[in-house]
């Protein structure tokens, strides 16, 4: 697509991705997370046949708050009250995507369900294969026929609707299958079942989603604002390139969050601390890898998005250590939610987007795009060690130290050490970096298979 549109159609793009998000999350109000932690917890204490109650509780809000966020959006836009870039492309384009908005908060929210139900496999095809799928073909199609930027925003948008449809035919499976065999007796809400409980969670919860958004965006945001379309686009990229490892510690989230939740709920301390260690051991193993390639190759990953885009490398430079480090803590932020901590996580989340929104206004203007990964790096920093110091020193979990060391130097070693010298021996060119990932792949995969057969390290949570 930034192969079509150029640097500045890039920019615009991200931006109207970015207000969507930003509205989709507001509609939510962290109602996702509250159905992770409220019916996995009822499942663990036999109290399925609250499910339906607690679905209600969380979806008739967020679906009123995604018609009224969705009217507010579009009068924003259509007063054109914030950039709209060359000849308000972003103000039309995003009114054009406010009509879906209530199909990606109900989207938003069954995907939580989902998550509770334990329901993975159906929650990871349905995110990361159906819905990228029809938007890769529809967005394939609209540039195959030379269509403009609106149409390209429709191909992007109407495959939510797909997607909604079919999660909520699988939910209605999982909640069908979870109710075989239990007696019918009536029970009264309590907790997480009653509109106040959970509410009281996600409420805390969802500014704290909202702040997490606002961070996944504020800067390609700013970037636009400050630098222009050209380098938005740039800098959408980059974004788009590191969010890519950032999907691993989602994953991990997703499949630990709702066993830690019924851990906790039971009291199981040992179960949620092994938990908690081997998410982390893997994290670090699957990510590892992929920061270091892109920091060592960045100009050449970003020569993937056309001509111009490799300007942005430097601040992969910046963000990338960042990004290694965060991993390194593991599945803090998800240990914390389901530890019934959201208000920590709130905090938390305010204090990095103080902290990215102050560094991303003074240092866009004096670095440029390397000013805003900074910001980012910062803001992530901040975030990170807060979770941390709460969850181990609070919460007394943590992932002991022993488990973690040798997981960090096979990455490094074979990634960062042998992406080094690929670039020494052949430059920042894609065979470079084929060679690396081959070479290193294989490696990598023998020496783990070998460390597993001999029980020196596990590769499950």
């Amino acid at each position: 697509m930034s192969n079509a549109l150029g640097e500045a159609g890039a920019g615009v793009f991200f931006q109207i991705v970015a207000y969507f998000a930003i509205a989709t999350g507001l509609a939510t109000f962290g109602a996702d997370t509250g159905l992770v932690r409220a019916i996995s917890a009822a499942a663990a204490l036999g109290r399925q046949r609250m499910v339906w109650r607690i679905l209600l509780i969380a979806c008739i809000p967020a679906a009123a708050a995604s018609l009224l966020v969705g009217g507010l959006l579009y009068l924003v836009m259509a007063m054109n009250l914030l950039p709209g870039g060359p000849e308000g492309w972003v103000s039309h384009a995003v009114r054009l995507a406010v009509p879906y908005l209530p199909a990606a908060a109900l989207l938003t929210a069954v995907f939580g369900a989902l998550r509770g139900f334990h329901a993975s496999i159906a929650f990871a095809v349905l995110q990361n294969l159906v819905l990228p799928s029809l938007r890769l073909a529809g967005v394939l199609l609209v540039l195959a026929l030379g269509a403009g930027l609106t149409q390209l925003v429709t191909a992007w948008a109407l495959p939510i609707l797909a997607a909604a449809l079919c999660a909520v035919l699988v939910l209605r499976r999982e909640m069908r299958l979870s109710r075989t065999g239990l007696p019918a007796v009536r029970l009264k809400p309590e907790g997480m079942e009653t509109a106040r409980g959970f509410w009281a969670f996600s409420g805390a919860r969802g500014t704290s989603s909202m702040l997490e958004v606002l961070l996944e965006w504020v800067d390609v945001i700013a970037v636009f604002i400050l630098l222009g379309p050209v380098a938005g686009g740039i800098y959408g990229a980059i974004n788009r390139c590191v969010r890519l490892g950032v999907m691993l510690e989602y994953t991990a989230r997703i499949v630990t969050g709702p066993v830690i939740s019924s851990a906790l709920a039971v009291g199981d301390m040992v179960r949620a601390r092994q938990v908690f260690s081997g998410a982390t051991g893997l994290l670090i193993l699957g990510a590892w890898p992929f920061y270091l390639l892109l920091t060592i190759f960045g100009p050449v990953v970003l020569s993937i998005f056309g001509p111009g885009f490799e300007a942005g490398a430097p601040a992969l430079l910046v963000i990338g250590p960042a990004m290694l480090l965060a991993v390194s803590a593991g599945g803090v932020q998800s240990m914390l939610l389901m530890g019934g901590h959201s208000r920590w996580q709130l905090l938390n989340k305010s204090a990095a987007l103080c902290v990215a929104v102050l560094l991303n206004i003074t240092l866009i203007p004096v670095w440029g795009i390397s000013g805003a990964a900074t910001a980012w790096a910062a803001a992530v920093l901040v975030d990170c060690s807060l979770a941390t110091y709460q969850v181990g020193t609070i919460m007394k979990i943590a992932a002991p130290v022993r488990m973690l060391w040798l997981p960090m130097a096979l990455a490094f070693t074979i990634f960062g050490v042998g992406g080094f010298l690929a670039v020494l021996q052949w430059g920042q060119t894609f065979m470079g970096l084929l060679l690396t990932v081959g070479i290193g792949g294989a490696v990598y995969a023998g020496v783990l298979a070998l460390l597993y057969r001999r029980g020196v390290i596990t590769l499950r949570p």
